[in-house]
């Protein structure tokens, strides 16, 4: 039998996945659940090398995506918000699922996400590792200040995890059990110090050999991480047809809520990629210390609307610049006007 007008739907999970292979016609010609074991997916869908297939969006679609992808599959990723607007039903299950996504990439009536790039993957692998690893030395820090604070103890460093300060804690005299704690989180706050510094050397060669992000650091308050984090995230400029598009993917913009003659708007909808709204945002934080326009547009709202407002008011400006300036592949100048988009 010929695959070529075939259909699948993929139900994902972590062990298992349910899959309903379609004919053109809206047949179900196959149901089955089988394992995500990479050998038995590739076993399965070695058989149908020509059909279209719809996955799931869950927490493990990379590597179910990536085998499908090496087999020469053609893999879409199903928008689970909107795949879910589109096709709500009283019975859910697995079965069901799988039967909808198929139907609806069929008829072309499935609504699905961008997949980048492996390349552009990799690299948000590698940004997304290191804040992993910040988070983690931050926890250390804040387990140390408890300790210090169990003990009723005050220190006068201006940086506690500074050689002095350091030293300082390794010399303390507490029952066993703080000392013990004590050595222990200063043991990995070193150890993750270590492998911070390694990413970094990393992070630092590749956005050095990119042009986006040579671009991108000419911004005043992005560094190389923030550059790397920023290409990784957006991936390809040009698949956003406007800075509008862009905020939208940051969640940057206010959600609305229309009826009739009526239009409220409330607080920025925080959809798509937290990770680019959050090093947005951080930029305006560090690059508020320099003086050039936006800068003196965040100081000056911060006064009127308070931080928070100021600081998303800016980033949507922020996300407007790299828009053009991606677009353009033009550095960043202070003095000529970013296109109206």
């Amino acid at each position: 039998m010929s695959n070529a007008n075939a259909y699948i739907g993929v139900d994902l999970h972590k062990l298992t996945c349910f899959i309903t292979v379609m004919d053109e016609a809206g047949k179900i010609k196959k149901q089955t659940e089988i394992s995500t074991d990479t050998d038995k997916v590739a076993k399965f869908f070695s058989r149908h090398r020509d059909a279209r297939v719809a996955v799931e969006s869950t927490m493990n679609w990379v590597p179910f995506y990536e085998n499908l992808e090496s087999l020469g599959c053609s893999v879409v990723l199903s928008n689970p918000l909107a795949t879910k607007a589109i096709a709500t039903a009283r019975i859910k299950n697995d079965k069901v699922d799988s039967r909808v996504l198929a139907d609806l990439l069929r008829t072309n009536f499935l609504p699905t996400a961008y997949i980048q790039p492996r390349a552009i993957r990799d690299l948000k692998e590698l940004v997304r590792q290191r804040i992993l690893f910040v988070e983690m030395r931050t926890r250390l820090k804040n387990r140390i200040h408890s300790v210090l604070f169990k003990n009723n103890l005050k220190h006068n460093f201006s940086n506690l995890y500074g050689v002095a300060g350091m030293q300082w804690l390794a010399d303390l005299e507490l029952r066993e059990v703080y000392r013990q704690e004590l050595d222990w989180c200063l043991a990995g706050l070193k150890a993750l110090n270590r492998l911070i510094e390694e990413m970094e050397t990393v992070i630092q060669k590749k956005a050095k050999l990119d042009y986006d992000c040579q671009l991108l650091m000419t911004i005043p308050g992005i560094s190389y991480f923030s550059a790397l984090t920023i290409k990784s995230e957006i991936g390809d400029i040009a698949r956003f047809r406007s800075a509008k598009k862009l905020c939208s993917y940051a969640g940057l913009i206010p959600s609305t809520y229309a009826s009739a003659d009526k239009v409220r708007h409330g607080r920025i909808t925080k959809r798509g990629s937290r990770w680019l709204r959050k090093i947005l945002i951080d930029s305006i934080t560090s690059g508020s210390r320099s003086q050039y326009k936006l800068s003196y547009f965040y100081r000056k709202l911060k006064m009127s609307k308070g931080t928070g407002k100021a600081k998303v008011a800016t980033a949507r400006k922020l996300c407007h610049i790299i828009f053009a300036m991606l677009t353009d592949k033009q550095p960043f100048r202070e003095f000529t006007p970013v296109k109206q988009r």
